[in-house]
């Protein structure tokens, strides 16, 4: 596969075929192989409302949607948002659920995390460096923004540790072995023991976190133990276990796995955290690919989310409700990522693309979109908890895409008020759906207020879902 794809490139430079996409050239192949027909890729207008979701959080504004239809450079806004300060704040948060969840648990500056995320994503600090000072950190939770990850998971942080970093759920292995996977009480065991040095206590910024020393015999066979076997060399096991973590290939592979789901939808290995013996890859070179091109640009965040973004992978489309394809061929279809799966927008996503619609207060999430994004992401997080619900927060997992709505968070979505700015029909379609309304539509609300009008676009499923 690889020869292929320097065979590609080098025809690309001289000449003989435009530059491929590594990730088309991998799934071509996978396609080829399962006798499948990828979906087309989505016109101009749909890639700006995917790409702007996906990267800033919210649908595009109407200024943005007119520029860009003059002049549809797709990589050119790839590159905009990228550098742009919102996809630092939304991507910020994206990890901060990840890490942390969406509620603000007991004894945690979710927010202290949520900031120091955003600095090392606005630095494009290398995310293996991001990783290894969240596992080995120290210090107080007001101050020190790392150490809010492991006051949020500090009744068993090495299951999250494995599950965010390591793709793999060492949960069943706490209590017994796992009857279908390799993994065994002993290992969780001896996995937990790099993190028995950790001492809380509380201080006036909340609670400072610190390791107690090790000084246990090197020879000792309780000793804690990586996955790999590995033990640790020194008495900082926390360090030795973040070096440990940051250096072996699952590492890189979970990481792009994550960063691929959050853009796709569904991750290579799904669930995310679930990689086993049961659920492998469904395209397992593009799983390695991913990995190996997080480590050749040195944990490059950035990289990754543009080469995903620039494929056509990324820009496909459903096969639609008319097409011939079976649900089990369509199954097959979306975990080889021939076709898009459509999936509800995230509850961040839902209160920050209503604050661009409307152009009013929604709780102060963001104010000035057009000129300059000055979020206010306490209170964007504050909302997406009342549209998941607070009971489901509580208790859910820290998968962005996993928890959605539920009953009394859909009730609360149902409750936002819309304001509309203009009464100009096609306007309100292109600022919600990025699309003129059919002449069909145009007839049945053409009488229609509004207000009205607006707020059945904002809960119609092709404003609720990211297509």
């Amino acid at each position: 596969m690889f020869r292929w794809l320097l065979f590609t490139a080098c025809l690309s430079i001289c000449g003989g075929l435009p530059a491929a996409n590594p990730i088309d050239v991998i799934l071509a192949k996978d396609h080829a192989s399962r006798g499948l027909s990828p979906a087309r890729t989505v016109d101009d207008a749909r890639f700006l409302r995917r790409i702007t979701l996906d990267l800033a959080g919210r649908v595009p504004s109407l200024s943005e949607l007119k520029s860009f239809m003059d002049q549809p450079d797709r990589d050119r806004a790839i590159e905009r948002l990228l550098g742009s300060e919102e996809f630092v704040q939304y991507w910020s948060e994206l990890w901060t659920i990840t890490l942390a969840g969406r509620a603000t648990g007991e004894r945690v500056d979710r927010e202290t995390l949520r900031r120091w995320l955003a600095d090392r994503i606005r630095a494009n600090t290398a995310f293996d460096q991001v990783a290894f000072d969240l596992i080995s950190a120290t210090g107080v939770t007001a101050l020190d923004g790392p150490v809010n990850f492991l006051v949020a998971n500090r009744e068993d942080p090495v299951t999250q540790v494995s599950r965010v970093f390591l793709g793999v759920q060492l949960d069943c292995a706490r209590c017994h072995d796992h009857p279908f996977d390799r993994w065994t009480q002993d290992d969780y065991e001896s996995m937990r023991r790099f993190f028995e040095p950790i001492q809380l206590e509380e201080v006036s910024g909340g609670l400072r976190l610190s390791d107690a020393v090790a000084d246990r015999d090197p020879d000792d066979e309780n000793l804690p133990r990586f996955l790999t076997g590995a033990r640790p060399r020194t008495t900082a096991w926390r360090k030795n276990f973040a070096l440990m973590t940051i250096r072996v290939k699952p590492f890189s592979r979970a990481i792009g796995n994550r960063v691929w789901q959050l853009l796709l939808g569904r991750g290579i290995v799904d669930p995310v955290d679930g990689l086993s013996e049961n659920d492998q890859p469904s395209v397992p070179e593009l799983h390695d690919f991913l990995g190996q091109h997080l480590r050749d640009t040195e944990f490059d965040l950035r990289a990754l989310v543009r080469l995903i973004c620039s494929s056509d992978a990324y820009a496909r489309q459903d096969y639609g409700k008319n097409s011939n394809i079976n649900q089990v061929e369509q199954a097959h279809c979306y975990e080889a990522f021939a076709a898009r799966k459509p999936r509800a927008m995230l509850p961040e996503q839902w209160v920050l693309s209503h604050r661009v619609v409307t152009q009013v207060s929604l709780a102060n999430a963001m104010d000035a979109i057009e000129e300059e994004a000055t979020f206010d992401l306490v209170a964007v997080n504050e909302n997406a908890v009342q549209l998941v619900g607070q009971s489901a927060v509580s208790v859910g997992g820290t998968d962005p895409i996993e928890l959605q709505r539920t009953s009394q968070g859909l009730l609360q979505e149902l409750a936002t008020p819309s304001v509309a700015r203009v009464n100009d029909l096609e306007e309100m379609f292109l600022a919600t759906l990025q699309r003129e309304p059919t002449a069909e539509e145009f007839e049945t609300l053409a009488t229609v207020i509004g207000q009205d009008v607006l707020y059945a676009l904002l809960h119609c499923n092709e404003f609720v879902f990211n297509h």
